[in-house]
């Protein structure tokens, strides 16, 4: 969300001040690629481990989270399963995992609505700061407005316009209360006056199967829940919430040109441990992950699904954490938010 935490497209070499050297640096101690680190006195992971995602089966979080536990597997890191936890915007995964042992055998993949939903939620059971080590920063990826076929509107000028002329008339389907997309047609509205009806989800294929079938307007997600689809024609792009055009879909305007100078709302995906977990775990996990992040076909595998790598060291996904609470903590309150 931040540029400051943001990797460039070009992936983990083109961090600001984060080469290869910076990363080994980072990492002191760890051996990459021996498969294990000191826990105790057994080999980590000594039994499997289960990455808890936020969301149904379907969408950018399952694909990138799935994609990292088959490499893991594959690399002979130990077993390493995936659980869906959707509901309450991502809650139930959240608190799930801050509330695990601190024993490297539950890990979350988090996307903005860590550090969204304390702001937008009366009540959340967890911390995003103290009850999570972070491990590293995946990825980002755009979010996307989408249309079906048969839309009511063919430009995101007209969606503008018709959400300014008959407010709440279209119906835009979101990935959740305090989802990215929901978040960033929030910024949106909050800024230029329009209005249009949001109508939520638990995540997954869900919201684009409905829009698909005519059942809501459009949809705020993130570009890999909906890439196939537009690549196959069942859906119309309108606009992308990144600052400039983004390669994949050079054709279809930003948000910022059309709308909002300047505006910029890209969703993060990072790997996160319950707070307390041991520190070589941790350092294990982080070189684990950013050796599969720089893997050619990995990054090639998830560059076409509109994924940008990161990587680094946790810091980088801590301090984004860290910055990423107040910006929305002032959205929310400035536009009345609030989860439903």
């Amino acid at each position: 969300m931040d540029a400051k935490a943001a990797a460039a497209p070009g992936g983990i070499d083109t961090l600001p001040g984060l080469g290869r050297r910076a990363l080994g640096l980072a990492l002191p101690g760890l051996v990459l690629g021996t498969g294990s680190a000191a826990f105790g006195q057994e080999a980590y992971p000594s039994r499997p481990v289960r990455i808890v995602l936020p969301v149904a089966p379907g969408g950018s979080t399952d694909t990138i989270g799935r994609v990292l536990a088959d490499e893991f597997v594959r690399r002979h890191r130990g077993s390493f399963v995936v659980e869906n936890r959707p509901g309450a915007g991502g809650n139930l995964a959240y608190e799930l995992v801050a509330q695990s042992p601190a024993d490297g055998l539950t890990l979350l993949v988090a996307v903005d609505s860590l550090t969204v939903n304390p702001s937008l939620f009366a009540k959340v059971n967890y911390d995003p700061t103290t009850n999570f080590a972070p491990i590293v920063l995946m990825a980002r990826i755009p979010h996307i407005l989408v249309t079906h076929r048969n839309g009511p509107v063919k430009s995101f000028a007209a969606f503008m316009e018709m959400a300014r002329r008959e407010p709440g008339r279209l119906n835009v389907a979101i990935s959740g209360y305090g989802s990215g997309g929901h978040l960033a047609g929030a910024l949106i509205q909050h800024q230029t006056g329009v209005r249009w009806s949001v109508v939520p989800y638990r995540g997954g294929a869900t919201p684009i199967n409905d829009l698909i079938a005519g059942n809501v307007d459009a949809a705020f997600v993130t570009l890999g829940a909906v890439i196939g689809q537009v690549r196959g024609g069942d859906l119309l792009p309108l606009a992308i919430t990144t600052p400039a055009r983004f390669a994949l879909l050079p054709d279809v305007p930003t948000v910022a040109e059309i709308a909002l100078p300047g505006y910029d709302v890209p969703n993060w995906y990072g790997l996160l441990a319950p707070a307390g977990t041991p520190a070589p775990v941790i350092a294990s996990l982080n070189g684990w992950t950013n050796e599969v992040l720089a893997e050619p076909r990995v990054r090639a595998v998830l560059a076409e699904a509109g994924f940008e790598m990161v990587g680094g060291p946790p810091e980088t996904l801590g301090n984004l954490m860290r910055e990423s609470q107040p910006r929305w903590r002032e959205l929310i309150r400035a536009a009345g938010l609030r989860a439903e």
